[in-house]
């Protein structure tokens, strides 16, 4: 897949900008505090870049962990009290280290979670879910229009690579949930039917989601989330 190097580094910038911002004006925030979702996203990076590098010296990799939510709980409670200096510093680092193999391997064979490749690994790990914990703190604090951004400039990131569906299908469904925001309604729909098949639960999802409670009585919605 072409283009995983620069939406890497997109993201790269896009977290120095974050942790910038943070350190200007974090002071009591809602959720994690912006140190605890870099230890976080540092701690997800680095499962990732030891298994790459086991598949590059043709050694059998250590395969993420079945269960998410208690090894997150866990490594959560260890990371509390980490400065953000110091979460930031190890991301970034990890960050580049997996762009340097990203490079070096190119579109492999990788299985992690729902990724076949390396490069979808990547695009997850290092790119979709970090952005995702960071508009989710841009929205819990109140900068609903930084946020918002951050999800268009994914999708259209993202799209501009020809990502596989299962990577940019749940992108879309939160751009459509912007646009509901926004009043689009019309792009919103649209957007929702594009992801529909690209996010299999998408129409359960969407039928009970509140983003979409402008749609509610839209003939056009009920039709999509009954099919």
């Amino acid at each position: 897949m072409e283009g995983v190097h620069r939406v890497l580094e997109a993201q790269q910038k896009l977290e120095h900008e974050f942790v910038a911002g943070a350190v200007r004006s974090e002071t009591q925030p809602k959720g994690w505090p912006a140190a605890l979702v870099m230890f976080h996203i540092s701690m997800w990076r680095e499962r990732l870049r030891d298994a790459l590098t086991e598949f590059r010296q043709a050694r059998p990799y250590t395969a993420p962990p079945d269960t998410i939510d208690e090894v997150n709980d866990a490594e959560l409670a260890s990371g509390i009290g980490t400065p953000l200096a110091d979460a930031a510093a190890r991301s970034d680092t990890l960050l580049t280290e997996l762009i340097a193999l990203s490079d070096e391997l190119g579109d492999r064979p990788f299985k992690w979670f729902t990724a076949n490749t390396t490069s979808e690994a990547l695009l997850r790990n290092s790119y979709v879910h970090p952005r995702n914990h960071i508009t989710e703190y841009l929205k819990e604090n109140g900068d609903q229009a930084a946020a918002q951004r951050l999800v268009e400039d994914g999708a259209s990131e993202l799209r501009a690579i020809a990502a596989p569906a299962h990577i940019l299908g749940p992108t879309l469904y939160n751009l459509a949930a912007v646009r509901a925001a926004q009043g689009r309604l019309d792009d919103a729909l649209l957007l929702l039917e594009e992801a529909m098949p690209m996010r299999p639960d998408a129409r359960l999802v969407a039928a009970a989601d509140a983003d979409f409670a402008p749609l509610r009585d839209n003939a056009r919605f009920k039709a999509l989330v009954s099919e």
